[in-house]
């Protein structure tokens, strides 16, 4: 591996170490600090909140164009659509790949039964997009990669015209994945997913900068005993230790500033919906993927192979592409998503099968908490987090109430997905913004798990669910744990 490579290879490495540690610290002070913010202020008197409970949205429009979708068979063919535009999407890119491989590895003629197979390996990616759209487990995504892996190897092994082993076959394909597979791994948990792939691109970005400082010293070493260095070290206390840390992190102070305007582009990209969260965690799969093949072709094509990065253009146009397809084409239905909070994995788990799935049909709203903190931190809420900035985001009045009504995000993403409206309430405000959240969903998910009349904050929603004739449906949700008898006379 030449230099050149091993720097970048340095750098990715430093930059996912750095963001799996930051977005563990992070998770846990943001969920902290939600909590924290949450509790700030006295609950109001349900005397009080009844005036505004009273207040009607109108949604007939939205229930009459809706009323004639079926929108099972919707949610059903929306998803569908974009599992089949991943595909097509790691196709494309793992064609360009295997062409190239092949135009630099083998000697002999074209062969269109080699490429095929070197597209089999090289679509793997593949499968951990399809994992993080469908928000599979980490250790899921792991078991689904490696054994597409050992299939594909088994695969080449039986098409090979020459005499190998399945052994060196393992160590072809997995001595290229494992990098990838690493990535996938430390950055897919369900603390590290919503703030991980974010700060890789800050961090590496900032080790990028540390080895052009160092590269700096280098030639600055190179100057002999004479170079202003040595006569730095000879006058100063420093040693080679400290100048070596210096070179490192100074370059830190210079870059600052850019990394942070890309953080904020990053961020309004999103919240102008230039991209979604899935569409990012794709790019940056096959982005880190594309790098890995140029720093393996480089040993042979020298710094051309750097070329096939331009491949990742296929993405951006193949979402414009296929954004007709994946746009539904009726007025999309609100679901309001309400529950017990608690900290356990069952609100996580019931957002992942149903709120997530529900998002290829429609609109979601919920009041924030600690509990799905995690679950819907996007990129602009991150960098406003970290920025010092969250607090900002709480409704503190009606004021602000109908400010962030007015703001709601009721258009599809370029994927096809509607997303997640989010509120942040103080405990003084929660039930002023429940009574506008209700008036304007059409159906409702409560989880009334472990609920018993104790919960002070599920008996005031059920008794304002029950005076809205206007919802279409509401679903309640209810194990061994909770009081069905107090719920239904609330009803």
């Amino acid at each position: 591996m030449n230099n050149f490579d091993g720097q970048i290879f340095f750098a990715l490495i430093v930059a996912l170490v750095l963001a799996w540690a930051t977005s563990l610290l992070v998770a846990r002070r943001y969920t902290t600090k939600v909590l924290e913010f949450m509790q700030i202020g006295t609950a109001p008197i349900d005397q009080a909140s009844e005036s505004y409970s009273t207040r009607r949205v109108k949604v007939g429009d939205v229930l009459q164009e809706t009323e004639s979708v079926d929108l099972t068979q919707q949610n059903y063919y929306a998803r569908w659509r974009l599992r089949i535009g991943v595909v097509l999407i790691a196709t494309v890119l793992a064609v360009i790949i295997a062409y190239v491989q092949q135009d630099a590895y083998v000697e002999d003629t074209f062969s269109w039964r080699r490429l095929c197979m070197l597209t089999l390996v090289n679509a793997w990616p593949l499968v951990p997009s399809i994992g993080l759209l469908e928000r599979w487990s980490r250790w899921k995504i792991l078991l689904v990669s490696v054994s597409y892996l050992l299939l594909t190897s088994v695969m080449v092994m039986l098409k090979s015209t020459d005499n190998q082993n399945l052994g060196s076959v393992l160590l072809w394909l997995f001595g290229e994945q494992i990098p990838l597979l690493v990535f996938v791994f430390f950055l897919t948990g369900s603390k590290s997913r919503a703030i991980g792939p974010y700060l890789l691109v800050v961090f590496f970005l900032l080790t990028a900068s540390s080895l052009l400082g160092l590269s700096a010293l280098e030639q600055v070493i190179k100057g002999g005993p004479d170079s202003w260095l040595m006569d730095l070290l000879l006058a100063t206390p420093f040693n080679a230790y400290v100048v070596f840390i210096l070179f490192s992190m100074v370059p830190w102070l210079p870059a600052f500033y850019p990394v942070r305007y890309m953080a904020r582009r990053l961020a309004e990209a999103y919240r102008h919906k230039v991209f979604s969260e899935p569409l990012y965690l794709l790019s940056g799969l096959w982005s880190i993927a594309l790098i890995f093949q140029a720093m393996t072709l480089s040993h042979s094509a020298g710094l051309s192979a750097y070329g096939i990065l331009a491949a990742w253009l296929v993405i951006p146009l193949s979402v414009v592409l296929m954004k007709p397809m994946l746009h539904p084409p009726y007025q999309p239905p609100t679901l309001l998503l309400l529950r017990v909070f608690r900290a356990d994995d069952g609100i996580e788990t019931l957002f992942d099968s149903v709120v997530e799935r529900w998002r290829y049909t429609g609109n979601t709203l919920m009041i924030a908490g600690k509990d799905l903190a995690l679950r819907n931190l996007d990129p602009d809420e991150l960098f406003a987090f970290l920025s010092g900035h969250l607090q900002d985001r709480f409704i503190s009045d009606d004021a602000r109430l109908q400010q962030a009504v007015q703001k709601l995000d009721l258009q599809a993403d370029p994927d096809g997905r509607y997303r997640i409206n989010e509120f942040f309430c103080f405990d003084s405000t929660w039930k002023l913004v429940l009574a506008t959240l209700v008036d304007k969903a059409d159906s409702v998910l409560m989880d009334l798990r472990a609920y018993t009349p104790k919960r002070e904050g599920c008996t005031h929603e059920l008794t304002v669910l029950a005076t809205k004739p206007h919802l279409q449906k509401l679903v309640i949700l209810f194990n061994k744990d909770t009081d069905k008898q107090a719920a239904e006379q609330l009803l």
